[in-house]
Parts: structure tokens; sequence; C-alpha cells
């Protein structure tokens, strides 16, 4: 049988935070449905002292391959101590995790250290997997589909993969909707339908921004002092402006140009909130009344989108439930609008189902990086070479238990290649 413990560390595309999540795995066969158990979730934040200078090496020196082994051994420290104050707040012993598996959404594709030419030898300083690697001992993997996406594309078939598989229905069409950084829809339509699907089975969109608007509005408003307004209650205190949430959408269509995912530093982080926040200024608006017109937009931009992903790929069958998560999913003023306009959608959590809705993300992460470790761990080579390869990939760096934790997969799997993970079972109590 299969029992490994995943823990999966997501920085969002701001860097504010790290989710962690941690997350136990068992199969009984491989016939045998792949169970989770979800066990523990809490978020680090990170400071702007932290945040910064990862940011000024990405901006200011995306060629330059020793400045970028500068950018990723920060980024593996920063995501190295979310870890450590994990295990230390709740007292997990770092002993008991198999494997954690990494999703840093600014460091792309072509930032990836394998493609980079240097001096360095030292597999600690190659990358921020190995960093991580190296700090915690524990093997560790960052998914080679998400690693691969380019800024500019849509979630990969695997992350959008993940949601149907805990989301899937036979009979409901269901569609999640995530808030972090970015907003993110995917449509889940049911496993059973009499209704054969020649569009894409499941279709999923980054849709424009989402809570880093509004946290760069609070750091605005409280000069630096409040980071989010997670349940909205500031936001709520003000009066919306509609001419200005009209004009901003009208400006910019999500759903024609989706936003990149370095958005952080480059698009929203540093421009488009901040002329917002201008426009209000010259409006004579207070800054409660600029954080309810700025969630606004949040909300209003995710009701175009939806409609329109909706009538492009649902054609003519209704969508019975929607799931919203991610750290959006708290911000009443959010989930208000969404029921007001949407009253004929019942919506729900991902608490439903058994998982936080803060969690969701780290959580994606840690199936990635399982099913990652399941699909490569057989093709491993013999334990002899392990000084001169301490990677199993580019992308899975091997900690001080690898060999316990590949003898564990190799006798499940009795040296056959492990087939893909159809359906997850979620233990329904956290």
């Amino acid at each position: 049988s299969l029992d490994l413990t995943v823990l999966g560390l997501c920085a969002d595309a701001s860097l504010s935070s790290v989710g962690c999540s941690l997350v136990r795995y068992r199969q009984d066969s491989l016939e045998g449905l792949l169970h989770m158990e979800f066990l523990l979730y809490d978020e680090t934040a990170m400071t702007l002292q932290v945040q910064s200078p990862i940011f000024i090496l990405l901006r200011s020196h995306p060629m330059d391959p020793h400045i970028m082994l500068r950018a990723h051994k920060n980024l593996g420290h920063m995501l190295a101590t979310a870890f450590h104050c994990f295990c230390k707040n709740h007292s997990v012993v770092s002993e008991s995790i198999d494997l954690i598996s990494l999703r840093a959404d600014p460091i792309s594709g072509s930032m990836l250290s394998s493609l980079y030419r240097t001096t360095v030898k030292d597999p600690q300083f190659r990358s921020w997997i190995a960093v991580v690697a190296s700090e915690t001992e524990i093997t560790t993997i960052a998914n080679s589909q998400m690693m691969r996406r380019r800024s500019s594309q849509p979630e990969s078939p695997a992350e959008v993969s993940i949601d149907s598989r805990l989301l899937q229905d036979p009979t409901k069409y269901r569609v999640c909707v995530t808030i972090s950084d970015l907003v993110s829809i995917a449509l889940i339509p049911p496993s059973k339908s009499s209704t054969p699907y020649t569009l894409p089975k499941f279709a999923s969109a980054d849709c424009g921004p989402g809570t880093n608007f509004i946290n760069y509005a609070m750091r605005y408003a409280s000069s630096n002092q409040n980071e989010n307004d997670r349940d909205g209650s500031y936001g709520a205190g003000g009066t919306i402006n509609h001419s200005v949430v009209d004009c901003f959408l009208s400006a910019h269509d999500y759903f024609v140009c989706a936003p990149p995912m370095n958005i952080a530093f480059e698009m929203f982080g540093q421009h488009e909130a901040q002329f917002i926040i201008d426009d209000c200024l010259s409006l004579g608006m207070s800054d409660a009344d600029t954080v309810a017109t700025i969630t606004r937009i949040i909300a209003q931009n995710i009701v175009l989108q939806y409609r329109r992903l909706v009538s492009t790929f649902c054609l003519e069958r209704r969508v019975d439930e929607m799931f919203i998560c991610g750290p959006g999913a708290n911000n009443m003023n959010i989930t208000s609008h969404l029921n007001t306009v949407m009253p004929d959608v019942e919506k729900k959590l991902l608490d439903d189902i058994g998982i936080p809705g803060d969690a969701k993300d780290s959580v994606r992460c840690a199936q990635l990086g399982l099913e990652e470790v399941l699909r490569c761990a057989v093709d491993d080579r013999p334990a002899e070479t392990e000084k001169e390869r301490p990677e199993l990939l580019e992308n899975i760096i091997k900690g001080k238990r690898w060999e316990d934790t590949k003898e564990q997969i190799m006798r499940f799997s009795g040296g056959k290649e492990i087939p893909p993970v159809g359906r997850v079972v979620v233990e329904r109590e956290y």
C-alpha cells in the first residue's frame, strides 16, 4: 500500500505569503482509489523586506545567470523559512514529512536555473528547489508542468485536472472560482453526461486581478500597516464609485488579453492599482471608498469573465454549483456581489468537500508533487549514483530519506508504471 505525507508550499504572485498544506495520501492498490486526508493549513506572511529584493532581481536582471541564481537562493531561503515556521508553530516533526512540493508563481519557465550556464558547481546553489531541499533535508519537488507554464498561458492541463479530480460530480456541472492574487475560473462538466462534449473537457482561464489589487490598496490606505482586507470589513465601510468600476473594466478586457503571472511586479502591483487609486483621489474619495471600489472591480470582473466562459464552453447546459475558494472567498463584499448578481447558481465553499478554501492552491501543489514523484520514482537510477546525481530530475531534488520513499513506491507499484490518478477521495474532516 501507499502512505505518503506531502507538504505543499505555494508562494503567490506577489510573494506576500506562503500557503502551507500538510496532506496525507493513502492507496491500497494500483486499482484502488487515492485517498487524501487533509491535516493542517497555515499561511506565513512575508514582509516587504523579504519580497522586494527578489522582485528587484527578477525584474532588473532577467538575463544575467549569476543574478538569477541569487534570486533563486533568496526565494529558496524564503520557502525554507516558511517550512520551518510551519513545523515550529504546529509541532510538526520534519521527519514525518516524506515530500515537499513547491510552487512559486514569479519564477517562470524562462527563469529555470537549468537554463543557465554558470561556474556554480554546488547543487545547493543551482536552484530555489535545491535550496529548499538542502535546508530541510526532505525530497523536494516543483511540478514540471507548472514550471513550464508560460506567464501568458492559462492554467496547465495538470492544474485544471486536479480541480476536476477534487470537484467533478457524476451529474452536476460545477465551476471553481479561485480568488488569489489572480482570479482563475475552471469549468468542470459532470463525469456522466448524455450530452457529448466537442469542446475541451475542462476549460479554464486566468481572468484578471484578484486580491493583490485589494492588498495594494490596503497597504496604501494604511501606510503599509495592513496587508489585506481579508474579510472585507474595511471596504464595507466605504461607498462604491460605479463609474470608476465601469470605466476600468471597459478599458481592461481580460477575456481577450489574459494577465501574465508576473503581474505582481510588472503590471498590476506598481501600475494599474495605483492608477485606480489616483483616479479615486482626484474624485475626492476616502480610503474606504477606494478599497470598496477596487473590491467591486474584482467582483464584477469575475461576473463578466464567468458569463463569457460559460457562454463559450457550457453551451446549453446550466451550471449547478459554483465553488469559491482562495483568500478572496473570505471577502464578504465579493461573495455578496456574486450572490446578488447570480442567484440562480448555488454557491459553495471548498470547505464543503473537506478542504479549507484558503488551502486550495497549496493542496493542488501537494497533489501535483505527489503525482510527479509517483511518475518518476520507478525510473530512478540505483542508489550507488546518489553522490554523482543528487537530483532525480531538474525539478526533483532528493532528500535524506529518498531511498525509503522510493522503496515504498516500488513495493506499491511492483516495479510497474503507476497509472495516472483518476479520482481523489477527500476525507471530510480536518
